[in-house]
């Protein structure tokens, strides 16, 4: 395989919330144009529950690579998505070896299982100064002991790559 890099990319609150009720409870034009620019061009996965909220303008310019066990139809029909229904199925790809980074991209499940089957090497991580209410969380506890380093901060929230050594 000839990727470089598995990354995931997220923003969350300080509990780790990273939704709620399909939406992300907070817009921060900053942290849309930050998630725009760092997946141009790449492939982003995602479960398919995030891709049913998820932005179509963000879709275009990138590969779109979606778990779901039972939407395989929905999607015959669009060139730039991808639809897989295991991990397996997910690494067999033959776009993988294309030599794009990967940005796995939500919801919490996804986050997970990449980050439990110790597949992201990075994280890009938009932390929010403010709490909020939420029904979907980052998993934290997975990335507690990755060191960070802060690229950017403003008023409302800092920018972090985490390193998976």
């Amino acid at each position: 395989m000839n990727v470089k890099r598995f990354y995931a990319i997220a923003a969350c609150d300080p509990k780790g919330v990273l939704g709620k009720s399909g939406r992300l409870p907070w817009h921060y034009p900053e942290d849309l144009q930050h998630f725009a620019k760092t997946t141009c061009n790449h492939i982003i996965v995602m479960g398919f529950r995030s891709y049913l909220t998820f932005p179509k303008k963000y879709c275009k310019e990138r590969l779109v690579i979606v778990f779901s066990r039972q939407h395989q139809m929905e999607f015959q029909k669009k060139s730039n998505v991808i639809i897989v229904n295991s991990l397996q199925d997910f690494l067999s790809l033959k776009c993988l070896s294309e030599g794009k980074d990967v940005y796995i991209s939500g919801g919490a499940q996804i986050y997970t299982l990449f980050l439990q089957s110790n597949l992201i090497k990075e994280l890009v991580l938009t932390e929010l100064k403010q709490s909020y209410e939420g029904d979907v969380f980052l998993p934290l506890s997975l990335i507690r002991d990755w060191p960070r380093k802060k690229v950017q901060e403003n008023k409302d929230f800092a920018i972090y790559h985490y390193l998976n050594e």
